[in-house]
């Protein structure tokens, strides 16, 4: 088989969503109340904890998502300096919904099951083929968590 040249585009590491001044004072009553509750609890460190997860969520919300490139060729997937050698994956699935089209990629690693990358500017069928010459096609579904954290503006 013929060497084929990789399939690349660009995407933005996440969707950046501008932020209200009432988006950080909800995150920040939440953060103070489990802090709180924890100390009434006597556990401390979780407080502690929380406040240092407040600080470096409050960090990230401001920070501008990166462009990032996508690069598909016959020894993986590449997503900015991460690489998914096809070895690594179970199985892969092209999604078209709500106008949106990505790849979900079923991982064998149990502490990312599941990547998704968005797919743009490139004909989702050949992407598709791409893959499939490596690994199989499954249906997924993309993670509830992950919908439910870009809803939130996270």
């Amino acid at each position: 088989m013929a060497k084929q040249e990789p399939l690349v585009w660009h995407v933005h590491e996440y969707v950046y969503r501008e932020k209200s001044p009432d988006w950080y004072w909800a995150v920040g009553i939440i953060a103070v109340s489990m802090a709180v509750t924890a100390v009434l609890f006597n556990d401390v460190l979780f407080a502690v904890f929380i406040a240092l997860a407040f600080v470096v969520l409050m960090m990230y919300s401001k920070r501008k998502p990166h462009l990032q490139q996508i690069r598909i060729d016959d020894r993986g997937i590449e997503e900015g300096r991460v690489h998914y050698h096809y070895s690594t994956l179970d199985s892969f699935w092209v999604e078209d919904r709500y106008g949106e089209q990505k790849i979900i990629l079923k991982s064998k690693k149990k502490t990312m099951p599941y990547i998704v990358i968005p797919i743009i500017d490139v004909d989702a069928n050949e992407v598709r083929d791409r893959i499939r010459a490596h690994v199989p096609e499954e249906e997924h579904a993309e993670p509830v968590a992950r919908r439910i954290m870009e809803y939130l503006g996270f």
